[in-house]
Formats: structure tokens, sequence, C-alpha cells
């Protein structure tokens, strides 16, 4: 089944498929361990891909661009000091906005095809995420202590040109924690922003979420997953876990992707819930039978204005980590597919996505040798058709 599934879509994808390009120089240690796999974004004729790695001895960040034509990526460095967790996204035809977490804390700035211009400074933090509203505003998201407890805080992003300026942090949910509250994920489109997060309010972690029409009124939070709350199998805990939500919007929704627990046996798998309206429909599994006794992980969401929606993530299903991808389809979520380039013997992981309005799907990762369990990685980057909307 997995060699006609990849024959299908190396012939399928000629329009849109290129040899991958390797981004960053070899021989380091990359991470995309972005809060929502936020590390790839379309702008215009633009695509930006950040990243850290090790090269110089300590983690730093950078920013990497391209036009959709050329063969290699410009590179930035990004950030003072060691630098962890860069993100980023489409701000309009023309600019991205950019966050990480470095010595100072969390930043924010601005890039177009020329590079980031100067940052702002939002204080102690981790795990940023952001988000530009095509009429309203631009937002950022991220997790920083607030007594016994982690908090999301979330606050709009001015931006003048090249330059951005923070407007006054709020609380993503009014009420004190009750424990904590971590990995923001931000998205936004025509209709509206979406903000979402783990939360431990209940003992275990589940995903709660605040949408808001325009930016200034955010809804109360609201329960998106439904792994349940109650003593979990074998009496351990309070209730099974889900964590790292991944959000995109599609059309005129919203999807929330991400890694749950609620099968106990078999590990982490990809379950994703769409929005319905002012809350979510009930969520799914997003995997096919094939990766349910393993477990998942780094599950992305990419999606475009025309409706298409994609979810990517990581697992072993066939003795080797490669990357998995499913398409919403009319029927639901199609059967998982993978490409040539990001399967087999070698160890590919950690996707991140982004589909551009034709339906071409941008994807970057992480690929180890098979041979070296913990040696040096390369950041690799390709482009792909989606399969056909019915699914193969």
């Amino acid at each position: 089944m997995r060699a006609w599934i990849l024959l299908s879509l190396a012939m399928g994808s000629a329009a849109a498929g290129a040899e991958p390009l390797d981004v960053a120089p070899a021989g380091a240690y990359h991470h995309l361990d972005a809060s929502g796999r936020q590390s790839l974004a379309l702008a215009g004729g633009q695509v930006a891909l950040v990243w850290e790695d090790s090269r110089g001895g300590a983690p730093r960040c950078y920013l990497g661009l391209k036009a959709k034509a050329d063969t290699a990526f410009r590179e930035y460095p990004l950030g003072r000091g060691e630098c962890f967790d860069p993100v980023v996204a489409a701000l309009d035809g023309e600019r991205f906005l950019l966050a990480w977490e470095d010595e100072a804390g969390i930043n924010a700035a601005i890039a177009d095809a020329t590079g980031p211009a100067g940052s702002v400074h939002l204080g102690a933090g981790s795990h940023a995420s952001v988000a530009a509203h095509p009429a309203h505003t631009a937002e950022i998201a991220w997790n920083a202590p607030a007594g016994r407890w982690q908090r999301v805080w979330r606050a709009p992003l001015r931006v003048t040109g090249m330059r951005v300026r923070a407007g006054t942090p709020q609380a993503a949910d009014a009420a004190p924690p009750a424990d904590d509250q971590s990995f923001p994920a931000l998205a936004a489109g025509e209709h509206g922003l979406l903000l979402a997060w783990e939360d431990r309010r209940h003992g275990h972690t589940v995903i709660y979420a605040s949408r808001a029409g325009d930016g200034q009124a955010w809804s109360a939070p609201l329960r998106v997953s439904g792994n349940p709350t109650g003593k979990a199998q074998n009496d351990l805990g309070r209730g099974t876990g889900a964590m790292r939500p991944a959000v995109a919007v599609f059309g005129a929704r919203f999807a929330a992707a991400w890694l749950d627990k609620r099968d106990f046996l078999s590990g982490y798998d990809v379950y994703a819930a769409l929005s319905e309206g002012a809350g979510f429909a009930r969520d799914k599994k997003a995997q096919d039978s094939f990766g349910d006794a393993i477990a998942q992980w780094h599950v992305a969401a990419a999606g475009n204005r025309r409706g298409d929606l994609v979810i990517a993530w990581d697992d072993d299903r066939d003795g080797s980590s490669d990357i998995w991808l499913t398409r919403l389809t009319p029927n639901g979520y199609g059967e998982n597919f993978t490409f040539p380039e990001t399967s087999g013997p070698a160890r590919q992981t950690d996707p991140a996505i982004a589909l551009d309005e034709a339906g071409n799907l941008h994807l970057a990762w992480i690929e180890r040798a098979a041979d070296e369990s913990n040696g040096p990685t390369r950041l690799r980057y390709t482009v792909r058709s989606l399969p056909k909307q019915g699914g193969l």
C-alpha cells in the first residue's frame, strides 16, 4: 500500500515538485520547535522559514527567505545571545511577523524580502506565537510565569512600515490560573482570530481556545479537546493528556490539531477539531488505522483561503521515522500519505507546513541519517502538489 501511495504522489507532483533544498549549513543540530509548529510562512512570492541551530556551539535563531523560484534561502540571524523557538507568520502580501525568545525574553519584529527590521521586547516568557488579521490587528501570544503557574498572555501588535509596537498584554483567560497554561498557537483569517493552548485546570492537560472576530473582544475560554476528564486507566492521574496544539485557517473555518493520549496503550495520536458556529465540532482522530498502534509526534496544520486543510506529523509505522500527512476531504480525513523525500531509511521528523492558494504544499523538516541516532541533522525544504480532493 505504501509504495503505491508514494508512486502516485510522485507522479502527481511534477508540476510543483523539485529536488529538496538543504536550508542551513550541515554539521549542526537543527530544531523546528516553534509553538504551534509555526516555522514556515508564505507572503506574496516569498517563502519564510525560521529555525534554531547550534553551529556556533550555542543555540541561535535564524530566518531564511527565498523567492519561490530561488534555489537557496538567504539567511539572517535573529535575537541576542542564546535564542529559542522562533516563529513566523504572514503579515500581508509583502511582509512577515516574527517572534522569538532570547536572553531578553520575548521579542517581535517585521521582515520583508530584504530581511528583518528592528525588534520590540515584550518581557519575560517563552513559546511565542503570532498571527495577523487581514483587516484588523496583528497579535502575539506567549506564556510566562504568574506566581506559581505559567499563564498564557496575548497582546496586539501595531505595525507601521517596518516598525512594530506592542499593546498592553492581556491574559488569555481573565480568571486566575489554577494550574499551568502553555504552548499558545495563533491563527487569523478574514473571519477572525483563534488562540489555542495547553491547559491543566482539570489536573491533566487539555486544549482550550479563545476566539475574536476583530481582535478586540475575545471569547471566554472554551474546551476544544475531548480527551476525558476523570480517573485515567490503571488509576493513573485525573485524565489522559492532550498537548502541543497547532491551528490553521481554511476557507471560512478554523482547525485545531494536537497530540492526544486518550488511547492509553498506543501513545499519542493525532486528533483535530473544526470550528462550528462560535465553538468547535466534536474532535476526531486524523491519522488512519495504520498509525493506531504506534505514537505520533510533532503535529502541524495548514490551510488556505480556498478551503484546503492538511495535517502533518511524524511516526515510525514503517520501521523508521517518516513524515505523514492527511488531507481533509468531503468524507473526512483521507488516507495518510507521504512523499519519497520525507520517508525511507533516514529519520525524517518535525514537519512545518504551509499551503499556497494554488494548493501547493510547502514542507520543511529535519533529517538524520539512519545510523546516527544522535548525530548532526539536515534542515530540508520542498514543495509538492496535494493529492486530489477525493483522496487517493
